[in-house]
């Protein structure tokens, strides 16, 4: 289990005077109406993933039952925001390292708003060291440690560059090695580098590298590493050298599919310009294991994909793949274009009680194949994968693959051998005799990957134990679809029309500075600047084609109203204030490239605002 990075940094974020607790459901328990707290809190704040929506806004309903105010933050509803309003006070969405400070002073003042959102990206170098002091490290199997947020590929379904864009930004490498001091001193022997994408940077993953490299021999016991990354690793073999010597014992790869038809259908030709087998296999010959992200259901997928599937993870010896139908992502380029072909379903009809099995599920209509042909290849592919004599063939093939050594001896933790030994008296006999067998090959054949066949066995029985669960959701959505369920279709969206992107990109420097000349209170600068675009889109509606000189003169009025009620508002919020911090690039050229993604995130918000819109509410 991944530590609460999220909660710790926020944590972290908090004035010292302010007192801070964080409980993590996953380790300490479901909050209930009659759980005690302890203590009598002003605030309470709810995070999670797009996954954890209904449990979140349970959250949210409860706390405020309690008589508590109640505010929400993270990828779920940084996302989906209007699916949280009803059942919170305050919404922060987007990065949260000037928004949680701004709040709390204003929170201080008793003039706090609703929802504080993020326009534009933040500088990770302002992101806080967190306070693990508040969370109970060793109930937990990894630290968590965000070196870069960002990717510069552009996959069709993935919501990293939704969330936190296409221009990778990291911590100081300085940074970096303090948090991971950090949580070695409390005992921490695994971390989880949660990048979107590691060597979305080569330059400043490298340089990393070289300075964890030393850092990690310092320790008394190295830590081990996992991280998320992408296959044109495979090209650099000093980069995987590198991995290797520092101790990475597996890393997270969007492998997809063997379908390169549906790659080249998601946009992800750093998979589809490569001999994905060949590489797959280079990166675990420097005894590397992949975690692969794999999906079925893809336009181009028709019901032989799951045995495809099967047969590629057995061939590359991916010991532990990650398995998920195809789903939409709300905002993402998938989701759109989808949701415009009326292939989208309401999740909110699918979501079972378990939270642990919400991912087993999809909102998709396929075009391949049926719903039920989907529902049920993908539940034998799951029951295929997880068999143990499967598992031991992926285990030596890939054992059979490691040619390098690391240049330092991995060893074994004491937490992993207690945990290996515990595990290993509760098994069955099929699971006991695997182990056996896959600890004699592996110390036959490479004994430096004991330990890391070690971890994947313990994955593999945790899943194993999980299956019948898994099985019987997907059993139950059959079930359901079966005798005739109707799925509802998502409401149709209102979408931010295409020949106004251009021109609004265009208009966008005179328009920042026309609001920015006139505010008082600059802070609210960039939300202005939504509300602007919001305003002029509701008013022309989905009717909109082309972009004339009215249309401009009309931007700039609603930037002087937008500026006349902004500063009216001040005087309320406290006068002047500083315009909002955000990611700064030096020179001419780099003003130019920090608007043009202003524009861009304005955009995006302005179309999370348009979801709840109604068109056939407009009138000339």
């Amino acid at each position: 289990m991944l530590m609460p990075l999220g909660l710790a940094t926020v944590a972290a974020l908090t004035p010292d005077d302010i007192e801070v607790d964080i409980w993590d459901e996953g380790v300490h328990g479901p909050i209930t109406l009659d759980t005690d707290l302890k203590k009598a809190y002003d605030l309470v704040g709810v995070t999670g993933y797009e996954t954890h929506v209904e449990r979140a806004r349970q959250l949210g309903r409860l706390m405020r039952k309690r008589g508590l105010v109640a505010a929400v933050g993270g990828p779920g509803v940084s996302a989906s925001p209007e699916f949280y309003r009803d059942d919170f006070d305050i919404l922060f969405v987007g990065e949260a390292e000037y928004t949680w400070p701004r709040f709390i002073d204003e929170w201080r003042a008793g003039r706090h708003r609703s929802e504080y959102r993020q326009v534009g990206k933040v500088d990770m170098a302002h992101s806080p060291l967190p306070r693990w002091d508040k969370v109970d490290v060793d109930r937990y199997h990894m630290g968590g440690v965000q070196t870069t947020r960002g990717c510069p590929f552009d996959c069709e379904f993935c919501d990293v560059i939704y969330i936190y864009g296409r221009q990778p930004r990291h911590k100081p490498v300085e940074q970096v090695l303090e948090e991971i001091h950090a949580l070695e001193r409390r005992g921490a022997e695994g971390i989880f580098l949660c990048d979107d994408n590691f060597i979305g940077d080569p330059g400043y993953a490298k340089a990393l590298l070289k300075e964890l490299i030393p850092l990690n021999r310092s320790f008394r016991r190295p830590i081990g590493f996992f991280t998320q990354i992408t296959l044109n690793v495979a090209k650099d073999d000093q980069f995987l050298e590198s991995l290797a010597d520092a101790n990475f014992f597996g890393l997270y790869i969007g492998v997809e599919t063997p379908n390169v038809e549906s790659l080249i259908e998601i946009n992800k030709p750093q998979n589809y310009r490569t001999d994905i087998v060949r590489d797959i296999k280079k990166i675990q010959s420097y005894g590397l294991p992949i975690k692969a992200g794999m999906i079925v259901g893809f336009d181009h997928d028709d019901v032989t994909i799951f045995d495809r599937q099967f047969e590629f993870l057995q061939e590359t010896g991916i010991v532990h793949p990650q398995i998920n139908m195809l789903k939409a992502p709300r905002g993402t380029k998938l989701w759109v274009r989808l949701h415009k072909e009326g292939r989208v379903v309401e999740m909110v009809d699918l979501r079972p009680d378990d939270l642990e099995t919400t991912d087993l599920l999809t909102n998709i209509l396929p075009a391949g194949m049926t719903r039920l042909e989907l529902l049920s290849g993908y539940r034998n592919l799951l029951q295929r994968v997880r068999d143990w004599r499967n598992f031991e063939a992926r285990v030596k093939t890939m054992v059979s693959q490691v040619r390098r050594r690391p240049t330092h001896r991995r060893k074994v933790s004491g937490r992993l051998l207690v945990m290996a030994a515990k595990a290993f008296f509760s098994m069955d006999r099929q699971a006991r005799r695997t182990a056996l067998r896959l600890f004699l090959y592996t110390r036959r054949r490479a004994p430096h990957m004991v330990p890391t066949v070690m971890r994947l066995f313990g994955a593999q029985y945790l899943s194993a134990r999980r299956l019948p669960v898994w099985l019987e959701t997907i059993d139950k959505q059959i079930r359901l679809e079966t005798e005739g369920r109707e799925l509802r279709r998502e409401q149709t969206v209102f979408f931010v029309p295409d020949g106004f992107k251009k021109p609004f990109r265009t208009s966008f420097p005179e328009l920042y500075e026309r609001v920015s000349r006139g505010l008082i209170d600059r802070s609210r600068l960039n939300d202005a600047l939504v509300e602007v675009a919001y305003d002029f889109l509701t008013r022309w509606g989905p009717s909109f084609q082309e972009f004339g000189d009215h249309h401009r003169a009309f931007l700039h009025e609603l930037c002087d109203r937008t500026v006349a009620k902004e500063n009216a508002e001040a005087p309320a919020r406290g006068g002047q204030a500083p315009a909002p911090r955000e990611l700064t690039v030096r020179g001419e050229r780099g003003d130019e490239l920090r608007l043009k993604r202003l524009a861009d995130e304005v955009l995006r918000l302005v179309e999370q605002d348009l979801r709840n819109f109604q068109p056939e509410a407009i009138h000339a």
